[in-house]
């Protein structure tokens, strides 16, 4: 039952308009009902609640909701160390995040920007395309193979899969495609249970060789090894991906920030963190409520279906002055949510940051700022969102005085 206190917001109004239904919903109150769950709107109470143990990862819980009860991705999601709390969720996390910090990561950069060039040589000439096709969906998957230990070779069958095994986190799709979700992830879990097996055997410096070998050490079974190996890969290819075209589509509305980083007067670093701040891909994070939770007055009760919606956080006025303005030069930013927080903040930010920032750095040094065609396509705003389709064309690129 619906708390009295707790106001309604109508979920057809946030799918329309989901910035300027915040924003008023955010005025009122802290927290709204969304018909699916009970939405957490200011900064400090999403960062409050995301801290809160008594919070727990429940996907599972948002499948039901959507009509999704039994299946191997509903099975998947219930097992997997992403949707569990507790030591055996830190003892996964403790394998998994060594190949992920800023140190693991950085020492692939390099390869992460010969792989943008590539890709940009393929539109450089023409100075249009699909920006999805042709570089969003294929960059992340240099960086993951490389650190996961996915042959290169196989990296187009992991993007095929992933595309798909993503629908799964979009409350628009979820339901209505689950078959194709399932046999996705079926092909990709019989994929990484084979690889699991072989570095098991002839071990390797890369994750899924340490997973292959924790599994013994912490009794994780092949189909835990295999399950994590599947959801990084595709939690770090379609977030990513995702995040690139939010990318662009910010930055064809700021041609002053895309010159001023094609001339070095502005640094990669702000210009990616502001973009995750103001367009992450990931709009909210879904929890339920494991015991009674009393805050500011209004009761949690045990089953409760939490939305701690982070596009709503990470434009709160009360933070951020001017939220709703795209701005990099902010001086002492207080640092956005974007990868989430606490027990389950984003593995892969690192990657992720690393991805971005030698994309944005690649693309502003050898093409002018981009604009957007007609045809652009957009998943709903709810979950993880991007564009499906991204026509773009870039001026020609402008070059520093002493070039």
């Amino acid at each position: 039952m619906t708390d009295s206190k707790i106001p309604p917001m109508p979920l057809e109004e946030l799918l329309l308009d989901p910035a300027g239904t915040l924003a008023r919903m955010r005025a009122q109150t802290w927290i709204a009902d969304a018909g699916l769950a009970t939405a957490v709107l200011r900064n400090e109470d999403v960062r409050s609640l995301l801290n809160d143990a008594r919070l727990r990862a429940n996907f599972p819980d948002f499948l039901r909701s959507v009509g999704v009860t039994e299946g191997p991705f509903f099975e998947w999601m219930s097992l997997s160390p992403l949707n569990h709390d507790g030591d055996e969720h830190r003892a996964w996390r403790s394998v998994v995040s060594r190949a992920f910090t800023p140190r693991g990561v950085d020492p692939i950069r390099p390869l992460l920007r010969a792989a943008a060039d590539r890709l940009i040589d393929d539109f450089a000439a023409s100075r249009e395309c699909d920006f999805v096709s042709a570089f969003a969906d294929a960059l992340p998957s240099f960086g993951l193979c490389e650190l996961i230990g996915v042959p290169v070779a196989d990296r187009d069958r992991f993007r095929a899969w992933a595309n798909t095994i993503g629908l799964g986190f979009n409350v628009m799709a979820a339901g209505a495609r689950i078959a194709e979700i399932d046999a996705a992830l079926l092909e990709l879990l019989a994929y990484a249970r084979s690889l699991a097996a072989q570095r098991r055997a002839a071990p390797s410096d890369d994750l899924i060789s340490r997973l292959a070998q924790a599994g013994e050490q912490h009794g994780w079974t092949d189909d835990m090894v295999a399950g994590t190996m599947a959801g990084l890969v595709f939690a770090g290819h379609e977030t990513t991906k995702n995040q690139l075209g939010w990318m662009i589509a910010v930055l064809a509305g700021e041609p002053q920030v895309w010159n001023a980083v094609a001339e070095g007067s502005l640094e990669v670093r702000p210009v990616i963190e502001e973009m995750l701040r103001h367009r992450s891909t990931v709009t909210g994070v879904g929890r339920s409520v494991s015991e009674p939770v009393e805050h500011k007055g209004v009761t949690l009760p045990t089953g409760t279906r939490l939305l701690l919606s982070l596009w709503s956080a990470d434009h709160d006025d009360a933070v951020w002055p001017a939220a709703m303005t795209f701005d990099p030069h902010r001086r002492d930013p207080e640092p956005h949510i974007a990868f989430g927080l606490g027990a389950h903040h984003c593995l892969g930010a690192a990657l992720a940051r690393a991805e971005l920032e030698e994309s944005l750095a690649a693309l502003t040094a050898r093409l002018g700022c981009p604009t957007i065609g007609e045809g652009a396509e957009w998943t709903a705003p709810a979950g993880i969102t991007g564009a499906l389709r991204l026509p773009v064309s870039f001026a020609p690129a402008r070059r520093p005085a002493s070039a």
